[in-house]
């Protein structure tokens, strides 16, 4: 009986650390997300992430074809093809988004962002993506 209590107490004692250590994944995710600063505000909806980033101090992209205006700060990303910059949206900026904190991963149909203090890193399955912060856009 001693023995027994004795590796249970083992047990709990190298399961603990990796219990408490260990962040829930959200089931499902958030639709809505934004990052700490609160300058890129994203939404998933239809297959589709999209992103605004707020503020920017980077050069403005040209505007995508068919736009006249300078880019708005709408970025698009589906689970395939290629990062869109869409001068048409409704904005998905939302103050009470969930706050996707720095270090943390959101995992959506096909698309994962990572929050970095550099900026928001979005990538689909074929590889393409962006990282948005207020000093750079980098669309691949």
């Amino acid at each position: 009986m001693r023995r027994t209590a004795s590796l249970s107490l083992v047990a709990a004692l190298v399961v603990a650390p990796v219990v408490a250590s260990g962040q829930q994944p959200f089931q499902p995710p958030p639709d809505a997300f934004q990052t700490p600063s609160g300058n890129i505000h994203c939404l998933f909806s239809a297959g589709t992430l999209r992103c605004d980033v707020l503020e920017h101090d980077h050069a403005t992209p040209p505007p995508a074809r068919g736009c006249s205006d300078p880019w708005p700060g709408h970025l698009a990303l589906n689970a395939e093809g290629q990062v869109t910059l869409p001068c048409r949206a409704t904005s998905v900026h939302n103050d009470e988004a969930f706050v996707l904190g720095y270090g943390a991963r959101w995992l959506g149909q096909g698309i994962t962002c990572d929050s970095e203090e550099a900026g928001l890193w979005c990538t689909n399955g074929a590889g393409h993506g962006f990282q948005a912060s207020r000093t750079q856009l980098r669309l691949f």
